[in-house]
C-alpha cells in the first residue's frame, strides 16, 4: 500500500454520501410534492442524472491530474489570475452555503427542540464545533465522515423501513402526478439535482486516493446510494400523508418519523432518534462546506495550511447565517444558492476538462 495515498475508493464514497445527506432530508418531500404531486418520487429520481453531469466532469478532469488538487492544476490550464478568481468564488460559495445551511439548522432546532434558545446561540455553538473539527488534514477529514456514515445510513433506512407499514399505495397514484406540467417537473428536477453538489468534495480526495482512476466509480455509486435514500424518503412520506398534506408540512420527514412506532409502546419516539441522526448529518455537511471554503482560500493565499484560514472565515460564515431576516428568506437564499452551485460546479469542471483536452495537458494515472 502506498502510504502517500491512504484513501480507498469506499472511503471516498463514504465522504460523498455523508456530505450530501444533510439539511435537505427534512424538506425534500415537500419540494418534490409541490413539483410533481403524487409523481414526487419520479421527480426526485430525475435529479440524479442531472447531478451526475457535474460529478462526471469533475471526476474526468481530476483523473487527468491525479497528483494535484483542482486548485493547483487549474492554474496551469487557465492561468494563475483567472484560476485564483474561480478559487475565490469557490471559497465564497461554500462559505455562504455553510452559513445558510447553518441557519436552516438553527431554524429547525428552535422550532422543534430548543424552543426558548436564541438561534444565535445554536448557530455559534455548532459553527465553533465545526471550526475546531476542520483543523485537520484531508485524511483525518475523511475518517470523520467514514466514522459517522454508518450511524446516518442505518438509522435513516431503519426509520424508512418501519414507516412502510403505514404507506397507502393510493397516495402514490398516478405515478406521474396529477396535472404535472413540464415546467413544474423541470423545476423539481433542478431542485433535486441541487441537493447533490457535495460531490465536488472529490477535488480534495483524488490526490490521496490509492486508485484515483476509480473516482468516477466512487462518485457514481455514491450518487446512486443517495438517490435511492431520497427517493425512499419521498415515497414513504408521500405514501403516509398524500401529496396535498405533504405540501402543507414544513418538515414532512420529521412528521413521518413522529407518526411511526414499533410494538405496543416498545419504541414510540422515532422522531427523537431521527433528530439525533439529522444533527450528525448536518454536522458532516457543514464540515465539508467549511473545509472546502477554508482549503480553497488557503490555496489562493498560498498559505502553508488552512487552520488559520478556518478561524478567519468563522465570523464571515456566522454573518452569512444571520443575513436572512426571516425563515422565508432563509429558504429563498437556500434555493438560489443551490441553483448557482449546480450551474457553477457543473460548468467550471467542464471548462477545465475542455481546456485540458484542447491543450492536451494531464497524465492519466495507472496506479
Amino acid at each position: 500500500m502506498n502510504s502517500n495515498r491512504p484513501i480507498s475508493t469506499i472511503q471516498v464514497m463514504a465522504v460523498i454520501v455523508s456530505t450530501i445527506i444533510g439539511i435537505g432530508i427534512l424538506s425534500i418531500p415537500r419540494y418534490m410534492a409541490e413539483a410533481g404531486d403524487s409523481g414526487a418520487p419520479l421527480v426526485t429520481a430525475s435529479g440524479v442524472p442531472v447531478a451526475f453531469l457535474g460529478c462526471w466532469f469533475t471526476a474526468a478532469v481530476c483523473r487527468k491530474f491525479p497528483n494535484e488538487t483542482l486548485f493547483v492544476f487549474s492554474r496551469r490550464l487557465l492561468g494563475t489570475g483567472l484560476a485564483d478568481i474561480f478559487s475565490i468564488f469557490i471559497s465564497l460559495f461554500f462559505a455562504f452555503s455553510a452559513g445558510i445551511t447553518m441557519r436552516q439548522f438553527g431554524e429547525v432546532c428552535i422550532a422543534v427542540v430548543f424552543k426558548k434558545t436564541p438561534i444565535e446561540a445554536v448557530i455559534l455553538l455548532m459553527l465553533v464545533l465545526v471550526a475546531l473539527s476542520i483543523r485537520r488534514n484531508i485524511v483525518k477529514f475523511t475518517y470523520v465522515h467514514v466514522f459517522y456514515l454508518p450511524f446516518i445510513l442505518l438509522s435513516v433506512i431503519a426509520i424508512a423501513l418501519v414507516a412502510m407499514k403505514n404507506v397507502d399505495v393510493l397516495n402514490l397514484l398516478p405515478l406521474t402526478g396529477n396535472h404535472t406540467t413540464f415546467s413544474s417537473f423541470s423545476k423539481g428536477t433542478i431542485t433535486s439535482a441541487g441537493l447533490y453538489q457535495g460531490t465536488f468534495v472529490i477535488i480534495l480526495l483524488v490526490p490521496l486516493m490509492k486508485k484515483p482512476q476509480q473516482i468516477l466509480k466512487a462518485g457514481t455509486v455514491a450518487l446512486c446510494i443517495i438517490g435511492f435514500i431520497y427517493v425512499m424518503i419521498v415515497w414513504v412520506t408521500l405514501g403516509m400523508f398524500g401529496a396535498q398534506e405533504t405540501k402543507l408540512l414544513s418538515y414532512p420527514t420529521l412528521e413521518a418519523a413522529r407518526s411511526i412506532s414499533i410494538g405496543a409502546g416498545l419504541l414510540e419516539r422515532f422522531d427523537a432518534l431521527f433528530i439525533i441522526i439529522w444533527v450528525v448529518s448536518i454536522f458532516t455537511s457543514i464540515f465539508t462546506n467549511y473545509y472546502l471554503a477554508a482549503y480553497s482560500l488557503q490555496q489562493v493565499l498560498r498559505h502553508k495550511d488552512h487552520r488559520l484560514i478556518s478561524s478567519f472565515l468563522l465570523p464571515f460564515i456566522i454573518t452569512f447565517s444571520l443575513f436572512p431576516r426571516n425563515i422565508f428568506q432563509v429558504y429563498s437564499f437556500a434555493s438560489i444558492t443551490a441553483i448557482i452551485g449546480l450551474i457553477f460546479l457543473t460548468f467550471y469542471p467542464l471548462l477545465l476538462w475542455l481546456v485540458s483536452l484542447i491543450r492536451n495537458k494531464g497524465a492519466i494515472s495507472h496506479e
